[in-house]
């Protein structure tokens, strides 16, 4: 995560956390529970805290946030404790077998701790790099498509870095061309450490596809995994079913190839491709569309980060409708959903 992003992220902190006063909501929960604990007290509703707070874990917009700022976040001590996740937590503290107010009052005083510290720390950094941080305006106002090669879309050796550059150009090329631009107006801004990460530079017409083409590689990952756990699930049980789990099997490569088949004939539609002369923007557009969601089965991830500030007029100057922005955002933010469900799923699956 670059200095900007960690910069805007302690400002979110300050807007979804501090301002919308999930510490004190937390804390007013903690007090009731705390008193109906002690011996010989008057035992006190805390229901109607309990919804307040789950009302404000809710409307925390954790989908505006990047890969690399949910994880900080997470390191913070704040992400596991807001959003679906507080929620989910906040229900197993209190309703999961029965309520044990003692247990009930340690825990989410422990939570308490940890949103208190996550946003003293947040503060910490802003106030250091208050100042120190260039808010990075480009000539002309582009999404930020982040590429991480991950899992078994990693580059471990020149060799695989070769493939998966020639991969990433198909899919380049194809989007580029069914929205009208050219390869080269994809620029690479940017190339992180770790499990290699690329920034890439893109047109909104870009974005937009790509995002589309990213959500529905994401559901034909959920949906691969449900069976594959069905598979692994009937294996298990060591019966005469080797038959059974091979019909499995498949069924997902079927429901894999019918999907991208949808996935090409919607988006081509979309594009208006089918009209005219355009054999050659289709082929390109279904080769990126099979190696995009190729790239996502393997562990590969792709991620979108929008510029600050690009809603109504300034979006209109910017040569970019409101709704096409609107419409982003909500892609981006189906994805980050759908990431979150597959990681829950993987989680299950490995426990």
């Amino acid at each position: 995560m670059v200095l900007n992003e960690l910069y805007a992220l302690t400002h979110w902190i300050e807007l979804e956390i501090s301002e919308k006063q999930i510490l004190e909501k937390y804390q007013a929960l903690h007090a009731v529970l705390n008193q109906n604990a002690q011996p010989n007290q008057p035992k006190q509703p805390f229901e109607q805290h309990k919804e307040t707070l789950v009302d404000a874990l809710s409307s925390v917009s954790l989908g505006r946030l990047t890969h690399e700022q949910t994880a900080f976040l997470h390191n913070l001590g704040i992400a596991q404790y807001v959003g679906e996740a507080g929620i989910t937590h906040l229900e197993e503290i209190l309703f999961k077998n029965s309520l044990d107010i003692a247990t009930a009052v340690t825990k989410i005083a422990e939570i308490n701790q940890s949103i208190s510290s996550g946003i003293s720390k947040a503060g910490q950094i802003q106030t250091g790099l208050e100042g120190c941080v260039e808010q990075l305006e480009p000539e002309i106002e582009q999404v930020l498509m982040r590429v991480h090669f991950a899992g078994h879309a990693s580059m471990e050796n020149i060799i695989a870095l070769k493939a998966w550059g020639n991969t990433w150009f198909e899919i380049g090329r194809g989007i580029a061309m069914a929205t009208g631009g050219a390869p080269e107006e994809i620029k690479i801004v940017a190339a992180n450490k770790g499990s290699i990460i690329f920034d890439l530079a893109v047109t909104y017409g870009i974005a937009e596809v790509a995002s589309k083409v990213v959500l529905r590689g994401l559901e034909i990952v959920e949906r691969a995994l449900k069976i594959r756990a069905e598979v692994e699930n009937i294996r298990h049980l060591k019966l005469q079913n080797k038959k059974i789990a091979q019909e499995l099997n498949d069924e997902l490569q079927q429901e894999k190839q019918a999907a991208i088949d949808k996935a090409i004939e919607e988006l081509v539609k979309e594009l208006n491709l089918n009209k005219g002369n355009q054999g050659d923007k289709k082929e390109a557009l279904s080769k990126a569309i099979s190696k995009l969601i190729d790239f996502i089965e393997q562990g590969g991830e792709v991620d979108f980060v929008m510029p600050e500030e690009t809603e109504g007029e300034e979006a209109e100057s910017k040569g970019e409708s409101a709704k096409s922005v609107k419409e982003l955002k909500a892609t981006i933010q189906q994805v980050r959903m759908l990431e979150n469900s597959i990681k829950a799923i993987e989680h299950d699956h490995d426990a």
